[in-house]
């Protein structure tokens, strides 16, 4: 079960940031052109970003793949801001019992002694062979 949760996790993550990577490429505005080419594309001006501008829309996805790379998207944000929250309680846990060596507690693997260690194992001595070979002694 374990693997299926990181394979599914991993697909999740891939797909999602894929899916960052490529959704101004492939989401259009209301006029048809690619995405933020409104930004830069002024109607009758000369642009630099001619191109862009009056270029076909190169991809194109259907709904149901800008809802599965959306939902894709929002787990990465969400993983990628609770990494940082928990980063952020680390450290500030380590600035904290930094600041006060009284109140630091002392991990009680240090304060148990080692477990007795057992003797080493004896093992039965055999007898030496009389001959070579696999069928038995010789006649």
């Amino acid at each position: 079960m374990n693997r299926v949760r990181d394979y599914s996790g991993f697909a999740a993550w891939f797909a999602g940031l894929g899916y960052i990577v490529l959704w101004p490429v492939t989401s259009s505005d209301l006029s048809g052109r690619p995405f933020g080419a409104s930004i830069f594309c002024r109607d009758g001006a000369f642009s630099v970003l001619d191109f862009l501008c009056n270029s076909p829309h190169p991809l194109q996805l259907p709904p149901a793949l800008h809802a599965i790379g959306l939902l894709s998207a929002i787990f990465v944000t969400a993983r990628l801001l609770l990494h940082a929250v928990r980063r952020s309680r680390r450290a500030a846990d380590r600035r904290a019992a930094g600041t006060c060596a009284l109140t630091a507690r002392i991990p009680a693997v240090v304060l148990r002694p080692p477990p007795p260690r057992k003797p080493p194992r004896r093992y039965r001595t055999v007898k030496p062979r009389r001959h070579f070979g696999l069928r038995g002694l010789p006649q």
